[in-house]
């Protein structure tokens, strides 16, 4: 039986959001591209409950882009 690895596997990029599927900030996913990795948090802004998705450069460790969706009070 082949056993397949899961998690980020080394990509460059995480997307994490808040509000979907956790109130709290929850890492989605991961991609090699900053595209990709855009793709998969627009996707996840159309989710019900999400209010921001943010893409993290783990070479440097800093956020590349945050958004917010909706009306923010």
């Amino acid at each position: 039986m082949t056993r397949i690895p899961t998690g980020d596997r080394g990509q460059r990029y995480e997307v994490s959001a808040t509000g979907y599927p956790k109130e709290e900030e929850s890492v989605i996913g991961w991609s090699d591209t900053l595209e990709g990795a855009d793709q998969i948090a627009a996707a996840i802004r159309m989710a019900p409950g999400c209010t921001s998705t943010t893409i993290l450069d783990r070479q440097t460790g800093k956020p590349v882009i945050t958004r917010f969706v909706g009306i923010l009070r």
